[in-house]
């Protein structure tokens, strides 16, 4: 071969070869039906899954029986039936508005023989109708009233169960066994006095499932979620870290950082690539700044963004990956970093101490979109001036 000809293809297998590396972050689904291997392993199980299905139905049966009064359960049915063929974080989306936003909320609303949005207002007018006289008799609702109050039930119970990822036949069962079993509102005197007498013992033993296990097994339903999550987050934060090294233009970068906050130390990497690499001084300690952010997912949800100021830039305050990465730039720059758990949030991740809910993930490897701007530097401290020493006097030149 030529030496022109193997300099060609030399170059030709070298440019292959870089546009094999991926341009864009492999973000990851982390919807129940992408998880891991492991994670699914941890998932309630068919028993666990069948039995907190019916019990969530006796739940259901106990709104029924003393909200409601009754319902037709045949259009819980049809609307549980129509909620199956939307999408559940459309709805969810929705639903955190109010249904508010007419843009995202009309597409669901056709979807419904009876728009969601009328939930709110078709509960009141229902409960207004159920009016007690002074003999205690409740008035009979409209039937009219009545078909929508129960198939915008059926709607929030098609939520439910999506939600849940709980069994509708099996739910059904139990909503329908309440109704038929609580005929003198045993289980409501158990609730409120949390004694199981005999007669409500012998209640209890004409269900499938006692109904006043629903604590004891909605504690290891959702144990068994949680622990599934965490363990999808962790492993599919790992294989993301690892894929996020080969893509192109991230360079890495060595961090030594205190284990769990002790005096151990061991040695992590961000991962970094300058988007922008501004015009500035480059930032260093005891800097004046400010910092504008966009938290990521590994899924490539955004779970937070907006900016703050830096008084005199310490490592202290910010996590060590955040920290690192913001000495990498200068003043006008930006930047696209990958912070693995052990530089991030650690093992514990960031949890809301009154709701428990988790923004941050235990072991989630995070990605942050970072810049700098109006960069300050520190004025220099003024030298104090340290008088001259007094020379010895030198007796035998005074002598002479």
């Amino acid at each position: 071969m030529k030496a022109s000809h193997f300099l060609i293809a030399a170059v030709c297998f070298v440019a292959a070869v870089t546009s094999c590396k991926e341009k864009n972050l492999p973000f990851v689904s982390l919807e129940e039906a992408d998880y891991v291997a492991s994670a699914k392993a941890l998932l309630p199980s068919e028993g666990l899954v069948d039995t907190m299905s019916y019990l969530m139905g006796t739940q259901a049966g106990a709104d029924v029986v003393y909200s409601f009064g009754s319902l037709d359960l045949s259009r819980v049915d049809k609307a549980v039936e129509d909620f199956k063929k939307i999408s559940f974080k459309d709805f969810e989306a929705a639903a955190a508005t109010n249904f508010a936003d007419s843009a995202a909320a009309a597409p669901l609303a056709a979807a419904f023989e009876i728009d969601p949005a009328l939930l709110s207002e078709t509960y009141s007018k229902y409960m207004s109708a159920r009016q007690t006289d002074e003999e205690g008799v409740v008035a009979e609702v409209p039937a009219t009233l009545v078909d929508s109050m129960s198939y915008l039930y059926g709607i929030l119970t098609g939520y439910r169960v999506a939600g849940m990822k709980i069994e509708y036949p099996r739910f059904r069962k139990g909503l329908e066994d309440f109704i038929t079993f609580d005929t003198d509102s045993q289980y409501k005197n158990y609730m409120m006095t949390r004694e199981a007498t005999e007669e409500y013992t012998a209640y209890a033993a004409q269900y499938e499932i006692a109904p006043e296990t629903i604590q004891e097994v909605g504690r290891a339903y959702q144990s068994a979620q949680n622990a599934a999550k965490m363990e999808n987050y962790k492993t599919q934060s790992k294989n993301f870290f690892e894929k996020a090294e080969k893509v192109k233009g991230f360079e890495v970068k060595s961090v030594t950082y205190n284990v769990n906050r002790t005096d151990s130390l061991a040695t992590s990497k961000i991962l970094y690539r300058i988007d922008e690499k501004g015009a500035g001084e480059q930032v260093a300690f005891g800097d004046n700044f400010t910092v504008e952010y966009k938290g990521i997912h590994v899924d490539g949800s955004t779970f937070d963004e907006g900016s703050f100021p830096v008084d005199g830039f310490s490592d202290g305050g910010l996590i060590k990956g955040f920290t690192e990465a913001l000495l990498l730039l200068k003043d006008g720059g930006k930047m696209t970093v990958v912070i693995p758990f052990e530089l991030g949030y650690g093992e514990r991740g960031s949890q809301n101490w009154m709701t428990g809910e988790y923004s941050i993930y235990p072991y989630e490897t995070l990605v942050f979109e970072l810049g700098v701007k109006d960069l300050v530097k520190p004025e220099p401290e003024a030298e104090e001036e340290v008088p001259a020493e007094e020379l010895p006097v030198n007796a035998e030149l005074v002598a002479e």
